[in-house]
């Protein structure tokens, strides 16, 4: 599942890692981690790149609350990167809509 991330390139190889080994306990811990990635990386990002990790970023926070009450395991840090996986096939579309 990890294919979709890092078919984002840079960015999705700098989410994999800021998933992998932020220091966050809780959900909203890691979401803050991703979000803050993903604005880091948006000045370089073209416009569709943007469209889309705007939609990540709005989506990150409820995915993450919604399946975990903590995130501090190996194993649910994965299904973390499964889960945004599930998000940026969800969000190409409305990327794609954006930038039409």
């Amino acid at each position: 599942m990890a294919v979709q991330l890092l078919s984002l390139g840079v960015i999705g190889v700098r989410l994999m890692d800021r998933i992998l080994t932020a220091k966050a306990t809780f959900p909203d811990e890691l979401a803050d981690h991703i979000v803050d990635e993903i604005n880091y990386y948006l000045p370089r990002a073209n416009e569709q790149e943007q469209a889309l990790l705007f939609h990540l970023a709005c989506d990150v926070y409820e995915a993450l609350d919604e399946n975990f009450e903590r995130v501090d395991s190996r194993e649910t840090r994965k299904t973390v990167i499964a889960i945004m996986s599930s998000l940026i096939e969800r969000a190409k579309p409305l990327a794609r809509q954006d930038f039409h």
